[in-house]
């Protein structure tokens, strides 16, 4: 029942809020109001949120609008008129940065996290730099950074810079000049742990490092007024910050490009993303997503070729059997079991990243796209391109929506 859904977010972000976890308070937060978007509890508590964070501007809103939901609660007022006693938050002194690393998980669910961190660089001030190290599931075991195998530096700044200067103070405090470039330091738990986004507001230190989940959707109440991305959508949110941020390397545009040449330029498409594998395993409702995708195949014109992307040996082989010469597929590093093909001893990862990347580049060439929201390949391909209406159908719920609390939530919180 919503009720007891409620009470258990509402008791879930009063003990993180108590454990100094503001990141899982506010999300609960958050999600209360979306069963709820009139609970001044919820509403209040984000007020609270906000003023510890010095956000004058956003706390004096939410204790509003608590306010005008209890007119008569004498606790509300007196932390609105608290919050209109903050000064506003001072500019720091001097250039400040953010490291992004690896997610580590999934190669689009890493980009994911990279956007989300670059619109935290963007309403903080920072200069961001990105750095796939050993945690990536995309990187090799030569050292070297792993987005850059990917994607253009979103910077002219580098690790090898933010090490080099002087007095630099970290945050999380996990962090130092020593290990900066090391991964998985505390990450999930102990001191620092679990950095999600509110963690970096009005901080004043050099160095912030971003190895947590961070998305766009749990930024876009953060963003302030006058960044220019301020009232858009999540759509929208995604595309401006593809386009400014992901150029993909030379090399990997080459390929798609001869692909395309030499198997879809000679007739409309429709890109067709099947998952199959350790999906399986996550997702209960997979056989019934992947019916779905093939009952909306049906209402495609039958000259039109199918470029399927999958990671399953045998999903492509069923769609072979049931769309013969229509399936178009690339050459890629496949499975047949129910272990992914990033977690597998045996794929070369630096590839696997290369082949997820053309696969997603040429399914954007596509006049049509039908895949699995419940992926991040199919939720980015469906806001990296501004499909016309009915161009694009993803079946489920974005993974792009979800502002993820479970991965704050654990028995007892490390104090941050």
């Amino acid at each position: 029942m919503q009720s007891d859904l409620l009470l258990e977010l509402w008791t879930y972000a009063n003990q993180a809020l108590a454990a100094g976890q503001f990141a899982g308070a506010e999300i609960a937060c958050r999600e209360m109001l979306e069963l709820e978007p009139r609970n001044a509890a919820a509403l209040h508590l984000l007020g609270y949120i906000a003023a510890q964070l010095r956000e004058r501007d956003a706390a004096i809103a939410y204790f509003q609008a608590a306010l005008d939901i209890e007119p008569g609660n004498a606790r509300i007022q007196e932390n609105l008129e608290a919050a209109r006693a903050l000064p506003q938050p001072g500019t720091p002194h001097g250039q400040r940065y953010l490291l992004i690393k690896s997610w580590g998980f999934g190669f689009w669910a890493d980009v994911v996290q990279v956007l989300g961190s670059l619109l935290l660089a963007e309403i903080t001030g920072r200069i961001p730099t990105v750095h796939w190290g050993a945690e990536s599931r995309f990187a090799d075991t030569s050292g070297q950074d792993a987005f850059t195998r990917y994607f253009e530096p979103v910077s002219d700044v580098g690790l090898r810079q933010l090490v080099q200067i002087p007095n630099a103070i970290f945050v999380p405090p996990r962090w130092n000049a020593a290990n900066l470039g090391e991964s998985g330091i505390s990450k999930w738990e102990g001191k620092g742990s679990r950095a999600g986004l509110v963690y970096f507001l009005n901080r004043p230190e050099t160095i912030a490092v971003s190895d947590f989940h961070i998305g766009v959707i749990n930024l876009m109440p953060w963003i302030p007024a006058h960044h220019p991305m301020h009232g858009k959508t999540l759509e929208e949110i995604y595309r401006t910050l593809v386009v400014k941020y992901l150029r993909p390397r030379r090399e990997i545009v080459a390929a798609c490009d001869a692909f395309f040449q030499a198997h879809l330029a000679d007739r409309p498409f429709v890109a067709v993303h099947m998952r199959g594998s350790d999906k399986a395993v996550e997702d209960s409702e997979l056989v019934e997503t992947n019916r779905a995708l093939m009952t909306e195949l049906e209402a495609i014109d039958p000259s039109w070729a199918i470029f399927l992307m999958t990671e399953d040996a045998h999903c492509l082989a069923r769609m072979k059997t049931a769309y013969g010469e229509r399936i178009v597929a690339t050459q890629c590093q496949r499975t047949d079991t129910e272990e992914g093909v990033h977690y597998l001893p045996t794929v070369d990862p630096v590839l696997a990243g290369r082949e997820v990347m053309i696969d997603t580049y040429l399914a954007l060439r596509a006049n049509r796209f039908i895949g699995n929201a419940r992926s991040n390949v199919s939720a980015m391909i469906a806001v990296m391109k501004d499909w016309a209406p009915g161009a694009c159908i993803t079946l489920g719920r974005s993974m792009l929506t979800e502002r993820n609390l479970h991965i704050y939530q654990i028995p007892t919180f490390p104090k941050s």
